[in-house]
């Protein structure tokens, strides 16, 4: 089912409260309190998003996090990670390991919607693309490995330094707007005047060995966002 969500959580009454806002907003719920339970339910079950709970009984809900973005047909899933206020370096942590958004305790249900179908949304775009390797001169993207390499040699990105790159290279000579690549990245969590963007792209030029005298791979349109050259 392509409205199935995997809910990792082992408090009853969270348990319940994700089960009850997600069944109002359409979606069916798949239910684990562990992490035995978690892998059975992936490897049994067709899952369009899934929200973890870091502290689990058996394992950490990063050990889930990283088992989802190793598998072979989950890989690209829309996840979500649950926090509480005091947690923000395992929120970053869980962000930089592939979660495609955080949710905080307590929370109101109508936020948990929208960052659920706005991950749901970047997620499926990965999965609609066609073509598994975008080349461009000597440089290689493997969409399916979440591979880049220029002249043969692997470049290591991080996962939105690739979502970024990849969202440019897909889109050859088409100007992407900056807020088009912070919500590709997760714009809710930003402000508007926000310089991620920009500490992103120039992270991802020096990767590939682009420099302010010599551009070969993203130009900047001033005031708008950027552009992959064709």
């Amino acid at each position: 089912m392509d409205n199935q969500v995997l809910v990792v959580e082992d408090d009853i009454i969270s348990m319940k409260l994700f089960n009850a806002i997600l069944n109002k907003y359409g979606f069916s719920v798949l239910k684990a309190t562990n992490g035995a339970e978690s892998i059975e339910s992936l490897m049994n079950n067709k899952i369009a998003a899934a929200i973890l709970d870091l502290t689990l009984p058996d394992t950490s809900g990063f050990e889930i996090l990283k088992y989802i973005r190793n598998h072979p047909i989950h890989k690209n899933i829309a996840i979500l990670i649950v926090t509480v206020n005091h947690d923000k370096l395992d929120t970053i942590l869980g962000l930089e390991m592939g979660a495609d958004d955080y949710i905080t305790k307590p929370f109101h249900h109508r936020e948990l919607v929208a960052r659920l179908n706005a991950s749901i949304r970047r997620s499926q775009a990965i999965e609609d693309k066609t073509g598994p390797i975008i080349a461009f001169h000597d440089l290689k993207i493997d969409i399916e490995k979440r591979i880049i390499k220029k002249n043969n040699n692997i470049i290591n990105f991080s996962f939105k330094e690739f979502e970024i790159l990849y969202l440019l290279a897909s889109n050859p000579g088409k100007v992407i707007h900056r807020q088009t690549i912070l919500d590709k990245i997760g714009g809710l969590d930003y402000s508007p005047d926000t310089r991620v963007v920009d500490m992103h792209i120039s992270s991802i030029r020096k990767k590939l060995g682009d420099t302010k005298k010599q551009k070969h791979y993203i130009d900047t349109v001033s005031g708008i966002g950027y552009r992959f050259r064709e």
